[in-house]
């Protein structure tokens, strides 16, 4: 048997050049297969829904809905950052022209509730006063945002 022209195949680069991608390529693949299914394993072990909780820090209760489709009475729960605006972005979205983009913000800290205006067109109003500065705020405060007012609630 004369074995030359395997031979010659052998000694070729380009041929070697070929064997060796198709060996990378074989080996990346696997690699995709091996990550893939830690994850498929790991997603099974997770209970369906198990995202993180959100933290409920106090309710806003709409008093007047505007020009919302908000429901008088309605609670709406506050996060330790919540922000009001006409844009999606925000933690509660207000879908009137009176709200601006990005109007008001809500922090929690220091145990207590914290509200600023975030330079919105036509203010924020607290207890019928015009928001200058972040304020606390206290179960019972009204809280106006454009032709929206809100009631705060203890969590």
């Amino acid at each position: 048997m004369d074995f030359s022209p395997l031979g010659d195949l052998l000694t070729n680069p380009l041929f070697l050049l070929r064997v060796g991608f198709v060996a990378v390529l074989y080996l990346v693949i696997l690699q995709v297969v091996r990550v893939s299914r830690l994850e498929m394993k790991r997603a099974a072990v997770a209970p369906a829904g198990a995202t993180r909780a959100k933290q409920v820090v106090g309710y806003l209760v709409v008093i007047d809905s505007g020009s919302t489709p908000l429901i008088p009475g309605q609670r709406i729960a506050i996060e330790p950052l919540t922000t009001i605006g006409r844009s999606p972005t925000n933690t509660i979205v207000l879908d009137s022209t009176f709200v601006s983009t990005e109007h008001t913000r809500i922090i929690f800290r220091d145990r207590s509730l914290w509200v600023d205006d975030m330079s919105s067109r036509n203010g924020t109003l607290l207890n019928q006063n015009p928001l200058t500065k972040e304020t606390a705020v206290s179960p019972g405060m009204i809280l106006q945002v454009g032709d929206v007012r809100f009631k705060f609630a203890a969590p």
